[in-house]
Order: C-alpha cells, then structure tokens, then sequence
C-alpha cells in the first residue's frame, strides 16, 4: 500500500482511465465529479476522512465512471491495488466488511433516485394525458427533480 498526499484540485485519476487501485482516505477529503473538466461537470459527492471511493473499477476492472479530485491542500490517501485487496479479505475483514457496506449504500440511494425519476416520469405522462397545465410537463417535473438532485449530491457523501 502506498501513502500518497494530494494538493487542492489536483486530479487523482480520470474519468474513462482503466482502474488499477482504490483508495482509502486517510486526511482531507475528495470530490467524485462527472464530466470534469466541461461545462456540464457536476460533483456527485464530497468523500471525507474514512471513506473508500474508486473501487467499483478496481473490481470490476472497468474503466472509471467519474473524476477523483481532491478538495483540499494536503488530502492523504492510501492506495490499495488489485493484489492488496485481493488479501484484504484474508488480513482485514473489517475492512472489506466496510468496503460491502458502503456499496449497498450507494446501490440502494441510486435505487431510490431510479424510482423517483421513474415515477416522476410516470406521473408526468399521467398528467399530460389527463390535461393538466403545460407546467406540470415532463420536462418541467424532470427538471425540478435534476435541480433537486444537484442541490442534494453535491454534499452528499457516499458515492463514487
């Protein structure tokens, strides 16, 4: 495992690139954008002190689905690869068992967020067709739940 320490808005890998670690942070704190970098980017989440992020790709061997970058001068992360945490399940349970739980977290609220666009959707169709008022549209209830949701992730921690 090695410690590495990142300075303000430093990126630490890229969304696209091919994982080979994760990382556990030991100081400071990271931001999980996607579309870094463009004029649609937009953080999904603020990870702090004790949090895991960048392991979806590491196992699954896919490239990254967002931008790590870190937040503050001085963040300090442990980056395990492919073969330490291979034996993490062997020497540290406790930390796989962590690891597990902060998946099904993120797993379950974009379950909810699924089911809430889903059924604004539904309810925008429904009311479209029963007459109502040009801003009840779809585009107008989706709308408002993207600005919801923008105001609730950005300082949410949890997802990567």
């Amino acid at each position: 495992m090695r410690r590495l320490t990142f300075g303000r808005d430093d990126v630490i890998f890229k969304e696209g690139e091919f994982a080979l670690s994760m990382y556990e942070i030991v100081s400071g704190s990271v931001g999980i954008y996607a579309n870094y970098g463009t004029s649609s980017s937009r953080m999904l989440a603020a990870l702090r002190e004790g949090e895991f992020f960048g392991e979806m790709g590491l196992a699954e061997c896919y490239p990254r689905s967002a931008t790590a970058v870190a937040l503050e001068d001085g963040t300090a992360l442990d980056e395990i690869d492919a073969d330490e945490f291979s034996s993490y399940f062997r020497d540290k349970p406790d930390t796989v068992l962590a690891i597990l739980r902060t998946l099904s977290a993120r797993l379950r609220e974009t379950n909810a967020r699924y089911l809430e666009a889903r059924q604004a959707v539904h309810d925008a169709i429904e009311a479209e067709r029963a007459g109502a008022k040009k801003e009840r549209s779809l585009v107008g209830k989706l709308t408002s739940m993207l600005r919801a949701a923008r105001s609730a992730g950005a300082g949410q921690p949890g997802r990567s």
